[in-house]
């Protein structure tokens, strides 16, 4: 039997509203806090976005426990491409020459969504690495779901898409422009992660650190051959 969540207080529900008829339901009260389990079940899913965006815990309880959205494997190939894309438009104002060769014609766009993909799974499988040590000295959730915390740093990070608007905008200042979008993405995943792992804000931040030291080492020194380099490989190996 499914169990709900209720957005205000975040302990498990049986039911989140009775239907009387097709057109008329009764959204029920939770019984913990007396408030009603799921508000956003009556509400409009633009209400329901415009409060993801505000960092609202109840829309992200929503979100990830109640609502029947099962498409996060879309939202994580749109992150995918979308940050790639970033990077790659934005590649001529890099100070960084050992990535110079690497975004030339399309199969360098290739290797930058790979090396992307590969970087967003180490940051994924160190937050899991990490939260779960943190059950070691603290008590686990009874609710806590690894899968749940994929789709929750699916979700928050989706904030980095917003980095796109400065190339639409053409920005002077590309890196200003994505460290206020960094910060925000930084705002969304705490927030998504401390409603799976009914932390605060310093126990988020400490659940998230392994993620981000290894989403940064990897992004940074971690890189595939380049199209280029692999070129002279397969020519290397003709002559010989």
């Amino acid at each position: 039997m499914r169990m709900y969540t209720c957005i205000n207080c975040g302990v498990e529900v049986k039911e989140l509203y009775r239907r009387y008829s097709p057109s008329v339901l009764k959204v029920l009260k939770c019984t913990n806090c007396g408030s009603l389990a799921d508000k956003y079940i009556e509400y409009d899913p633009v209400i329901v976005l415009v409060d993801l965006v505000l960092l609202e815990k109840p829309a992200y309880r929503h979100l990830l426990y109640n609502s029947e959205f099962e498409s996060y494997w879309k939202l994580m190939i749109v992150l995918l491409l979308g940050e790639s894309y970033r990077v790659w438009a934005t590649h001529d104002s890099s100070n960084e020459p050992l990535k110079a060769d690497r975004f030339e014609g399309e199969s360098g766009f290739s290797i930058l969504v790979a090396h992307t993909g590969f970087s967003l799974g180490f940051f994924a499988a160190a937050v899991i690495l990490g939260t779960e040590l943190r059950w070691l000295l603290s008590q686990r959730p009874k609710k806590y779901r690894a899968t749940d915390l994929v789709r929750a740093l699916i979700v928050g990070g989706c904030a980095k898409l917003l980095g796109l608007l400065g190339l639409v905008w053409q920005h002077v200042s590309h890196d200003l422009h994505y460290a206020l979008i960094h910060g925000y993405t930084m705002l969304c995943l705490l927030t998504a992660y401390s409603v799976v792992c009914e932390s605060g804000r310093g126990g988020s931040l400490i659940g998230l650190a392994a993620g981000l030291l290894a989403h940064n080492y990897v992004s940074t020194w971690v890189w595939l051959p380049s199209a280029s380099q692999n070129v002279t490989l397969v020519q290397n190996n003709i002559r010989s």
